[in-house]
């Protein structure tokens, strides 16, 4: 399969392009120069063969050590590719970085595309004259801003190096992970120790991570997509423009994920922002586990032996509403506990995609009533007439399960008592790691035609 590389300086429309080039809008495109930093994939089709297309962040050569890290993981993403796309700004001309990185790819041996952005209207064309001089080949002309020249450039990069067919068994699809946590907790770390290589730029200061990173890796034969999220930092601390808008890649990315991983720091504790993004979890609705970072800090400060029940601890103590979530405690630094992880992230997709029958939720409450009845009030009783599973059915789609229950009045509800329903039912069902969603609706017609009463004692007759 051909992997093809975008590359080039910053702020000349590599991310622009490499969204065009997938059909929707995946990596982050910003006014400000450098918004990519980690490279970011996605499996395209050309001409429909299958290939890979990479995003990287803009080569600078500069001293500073941030950029220089920057640069390291493109160069290495560039040994890997089959193809090299030199992205340009055909509007403003060759610059010494642009010939720079040009006779770095030269040394590369590989096939470079060497494509003039920012060339909008037909009269623009003569300006992209001068890139000629890098001797790899006439440019190519678009505007990946305004959708020129995309589909001949798509053309020119399937007809070369043609690819033939071969039948292939379909792929099982990957599990999509998704790493959530508030800024500088270790989640390009833990991503890094996950895939086995550093592919993710880390640094001590928060805010390295601005996009939300796809990256496929291998694990006991099963295949995952592993998605690097930015920070969610608080509301307060974010500028207008790209903080906002890393923070709506986190949570989109939270939404299309099978298993979310809430990475906590173990070591600076729970933190006001810890809650709100596990209040996110819980309402939309996603199985996670909690990777609860750093545990080596703990395991060698005094008492280290007294920390083993810390984080169930301090999860039930300050995020009840996730108390659901298994903890794994783990050290991404030195890889301690990452087999555990995966194994205990496996086992929450598999209950996820569990069906659980109608007959069996309402031979549950049943159970559940005559063992605690719930409570009265004013003289009345809630009861629980029928139950019906609203999660979808469709485990690749794994979501929290929702129930619907049929009541005879749901303002006789009391949150101890379905706090009770829900700790039952995670004994009773295949519930690991998944939140549990009530929608309380007030029996009425239809609701009730066929259904047989579920009360919690057998019912009074009555005669005229």
């Amino acid at each position: 399969m051909q992997t093809f590389v975008i590359v080039g300086r910053p702020n000349v429309g590599k991310s622009t392009l490499f969204n065009r080039l997938c059909g929707k809008e995946i990596a982050l495109t910003h006014r400000e120069p450098g918004v990519t930093r980690d490279p970011l994939s996605a499996r395209v089709r050309f001409g429909g063969k299958p290939a890979v297309l990479i995003d990287t962040g803009g080569v600078a050569f500069s001293p500073e050590e941030k950029e220089q890290a920057i640069a390291d993981l493109t160069m290495a993403t560039l040994r890997k590719a089959t193809d090299l796309l030199l992205v340009l700004d055909g509007r403003s001309g060759l610059t010494p970085l642009d010939r720079e990185i040009a006779g770095c790819l030269r040394k590369l041996g590989k096939k470079v595309w060497v494509i003039a952005n920012k060339i909008d209207q037909e009269d623009l064309d003569p300006l992209a004259a001068e890139i000629s001089e890098l001797g790899l080949g006439e440019p190519i002309l678009i505007s990946a801003a305004h959708n020129r020249g995309i589909r001949p450039l798509r053309e020119r990069l399937t007809g070369e190096n043609p690819v033939p067919a071969s039948p292939t068994l379909p792929e099982e699809p990957a599990r999509r992970l998704a790493l959530l946590g508030r800024p500088n907790v270790g989640k390009s770390t833990l991503a890094n120790a996950l895939i086995g290589e550093s592919r993710l730029l880390v640094a001590p200061e928060p805010g390295t991570t601005h996009d939300a990173i796809d990256i496929e890796f291998t694990w006991h034969q099963k295949r995952f997509l592993l998605i690097d999220t930015a920070g969610l930092a608080p509301r307060h601390k974010q500028r207008e423009g790209l903080e906002s808008k890393t923070a709506g890649r986190s949570l989109h990315a939270l939404a299309r994920a099978h298993v979310v991983i809430f990475v906590l720091d173990g070591h600076s504790g729970i933190t006001r922002q810890d809650k709100r993004i596990a209040g996110w979890i819980q309402r939309i609705g996603r199985p996670c586990v909690i990777a609860w970072n750093k545990w080596d800090l703990l395991s060698r400060s005094p008492g280290g032996k007294q920390t083993q029940a810390l984080p169930e601890n301090a999860v039930k103590s300050e995020l009840p509403f996730l108390s659901f979530a298994p903890i794994v405690p783990l050290s991404a630094r030195d890889g301690t506990n990452l087999d555990r992880l995966l194994e205990t992230i496996l086992r929450v997709d598999e209950e996820a995609g569990r069906e659980i029958s109608t007959g069996a939720l309402n031979r549950f409450f049943q159970k559940a009533q005559r063992r605690l009845p719930p409570p009265g009030s004013g003289g009345r009783r809630l009861k629980i007439y029928y139950a019906v599973n609203e999660a979808p059915r469709d485990s690749a789609s794994a979501s929290a399960f929702r129930l619907r229950l049929f009541v005879n009045d749901p303002r006789l509800l009391v949150d101890s008592y379905e706090r009770f329903l829900e700790a039952q039912m995670r004994k009773e069902f295949p519930l690991l790691g998944r939140p549990l969603h009530w929608n309380w609706k007030k029996a009425e017609g239809s609701a009730l035609s066929g259904k047989r009463p579920l009360p919690s004692r057998r019912r009074k007759k009555f005669s005229s």
